[in-house]
């Protein structure tokens, strides 16, 4: 009990400690970074039926999108911004489903998307 309350100290005190040096641009990065590994986790968690660890992944990878939903600049953003928002909420509704349907194959798709916009905010920031 004790180690695995230490881990998630460390675990708290690493991701401060992490996201304190980050520019805005480098943190976005890594909320993609988290969604991608969130969605692989979920896949692998539903080829070996690890339903809880599934939901939570998932779960977690929503949680993300939605953030990166939130914290587009709308009034200044124009067309990209309400554009990576209708994407962001496309997302966000297409791994709800994925996740109430355990659809491994949606979830793969989903992963794929992200990544591409992570390598699209990487070549723009």
């Amino acid at each position: 009990m004790y180690r695995k309350s230490a881990l998630a100290e460390y675990s708290n005190i690493d991701v401060e400690t992490k996201t304190e040096s980050q520019s805005p641009a480098q943190l976005i990065t890594m909320l993609f970074d988290k969604a991608c590994v969130l969605l692989r986790q979920a896949k692998e968690n539903l080829a070996h039926d690890e339903t809880e660890a599934f939901d939570k992944a998932t779960t977690h990878a929503m949680q993300i999108v939605i953030a990166l939903r939130g914290v587009l600049d709308m009034e200044n953003g124009g067309d990209v911004a309400q554009s990576l928002y209708d994407t962001y909420t496309s997302i966000a509704a297409s791994l709800f489903k994925a996740k109430g349907d355990k659809d491994g194959e949606s979830i793969e798709k989903l992963y794929t998307a992200l990544s591409e916009l992570r390598e699209a905010w990487e070549a723009v920031s």
